[in-house]
């Protein structure tokens, strides 16, 4: 070859050096001046290496033909370990060099990281990883691979994958990928522990422990909220107010208004939705709210339907879109005040949870007494009679009067119960109370109540009390006399003044 298409060979190499020079990346070229660098050691050291090696071999036939001293011999010995020594030592650098920009050329990546909720109400959680390795970072290690034997070196190999907030919030704690190839995905799915908006995703793979932060993106299988309640049953009593806690999740970035209704219930009983102190009859969701709190307040009346009082009331409450109010006043006119049935619901297009009131009547006992003061003597029986009153807004069962009688008397109540008494209803009650025959006179208290029950609640009635006095016993005979001195003494008196009249 002439010495002008020698020129031209080298002016060829260059440019296409230059040029590729121009295509890679500053990290590229670092990485490429990084093997040079490790390259060249290893070759300088491995001159060192081989020049010490002919030094030893000479000094060793010198020894043993005993012309030079064993240190120097030792010496030269020495200096040939230590240069083979960092030969050994610059390979391995220059292998770890390799092993390097193949782990930089290694790329795993999150393409998606989906939250969404099942049919059956469970937090999953959707990722996508893919392996996104740069083949041209591998080439620095060995331009001579071929393709395939570069996206060999780049597939990846036992993956692990694993949900964490903190602890592990994933299930699996740890799911396996056994190998990814380069522009490979994989699908993965994960069931969430507990409701979070942001996840790390643990990934170990090679000698790597890799902790990516993901804001998870919300997605739904469905387009209307979910409704749950942890208070589906509920007590309350007649005029008071009663309050179910509401939970609303929506796990969608689209902006919606959803209608909220309370299907069910008997008509006299109000109801209102309630979000941070305000009456609301919708709510909203868009891509910063996914949940929301409410509570559903029934105002129970005074005056409820008898029917309704003691018996538990199944109801719902509904989430749906604004356009099915029609058809759910449709079926509330339907049913009036009869409960509707789950089925019933089911044709509507929302999201339910069912719950229960138990509508509590008050039972309210009253001692009606028209004398609290009472006169009797000695040996003579208390003669009461009083009645019972229901004030209340149930009936009250099992009633009997409770007495406090002064120590020795001994009482007797007619009747001794009375099994039932409706609200606003009267019993009559006889009670006969005879003192001990050495009583003393002066005054005494008796006390009494009513005692009944509602259910299993005991009702009882404020103590009426009621004072007797006890007189001494009368004397007939002595009373008698008087009554005949009295007589005569008039008699004569009007004797006298006739005759005095006559003179």
């Amino acid at each position: 070859m002439s010495r002008r298409a020698q020129l031209c060979v080298l002016l060829g190499i260059l440019s296409g050096a230059m040029v590729q020079a121009q295509t890679l990346t500053r990290e590229q070229q670092l990485n490429k001046l990084r093997l040079r660098e490790s390259r060249l050691q290893l070759e300088e050291r491995r001159v060192r290496l081989q020049s010490h090696r002919r030094e030893l071999t000479a000094t060793k036939e010198l020894f043993d033909q005993g012309f030079i001293a064993l240190q120097k011999y030792k010496q030269t010995l020495h200096r040939f370990e230590q240069a083979h020594l960092n030969f050994e030592e610059a390979q391995i650098r220059l292998e770890q060099v390799k092993l390097d920009l193949l782990k930089n050329a290694t790329h795993l990546v999150v393409d998606q990281a989906r939250k969404y909720k099942t049919a059956d109400g469970k937090n999953r959680v959707d990722l996508i990883l893919g392996n996104e390795s740069d083949t041209r970072d591998a080439l620095l290690v060995d331009a001579s691979l071929s393709e395939a034997e570069v996206r060999t070196l780049l597939k990846v190999e036992n993956i692990y994958v694993s949900l964490r907030n903190g602890p592990i919030v994933g299930e699996p704690y740890e799911s396996r990928i056994p190998s990814l190839g380069v522009g490979e995905r994989k699908h993965l799915t994960f069931r969430l522990l507990r409701d979070v908006e942001a996840i790390y995703v643990g990934l170990h793979y090679l000698d790597i422990h890799d902790s990516k932060p993901i804001l998870l993106k919300k997605g739904s299988v469905q387009d209307l909220p979910r409704i749950n309640s942890s208070q589906f049953s509920q007590e309350g009593a007649l005029n008071e107010t009663v309050s179910f806690g509401l939970t609303l999740q929506r796990l969608s970035d689209e902006e919606r208004n959803f209608a909220l209704v309370a299907v069910g219930l008997p008509k006299r009983i109000d109801y209102a939705f309630v979000n941070e102190g305000a009456k609301v009859n919708q709510v909203k969701f868009d891509e910063t709210t996914s949940t929301v709190q409410l509570r559903l307040q029934l105002e129970i009346p005074e005056k409820l339907d008898e029917r309704f009082i003691g018996r538990t009331r199944s109801f719902f409450a509904l989430v749906t879109q604004p356009t099915q109010y029609a058809p759910i006043n449709a079926l509330q006119s339907q049913y009036g005040d009869e409960p509707i049935p789950e089925s019933a619901i089911q044709t509507l297009q929302g999201n339910y949870v069912e719950l229960e009131l138990i509508p509590q009547g008050i039972g309210k006992l009253e001692v009606l007494v028209s004398n609290r003061y009472e006169e009797i003597k000695v040996a003579e029986v208390l003669q009461l009679r009083v009645e019972f009153l229901n004030r209340g807004t149930v009936a009250v069962q099992n009633i009997k009067a409770a007495l406090d009688v002064p120590y020795e008397w001994q009482e007797e109540v007619e009747p001794a119960l009375i099994k039932r008494l409706d609200p606003g209803a009267r019993a009559p009650i006889h009670i006969s109370a005879q003192p001990p025959e050495d009583i003393a006179v002066g005054d005494y208290e008796i006390g009494l109540e009513a005692q009944g029950q509602v259910g299993t609640e005991n009702i009882e009635s404020l103590e009426k009390n009621i004072t007797v006095r006890v007189g001494a016993r009368s004397n007939i005979a002595g009373n008698a006399m008087l009554v005949i001195l009295l007589v005569v003494l008039v008699c004569a008196i009007g004797l006298a003044s006739v005759k005095l009249s006559r003179q």
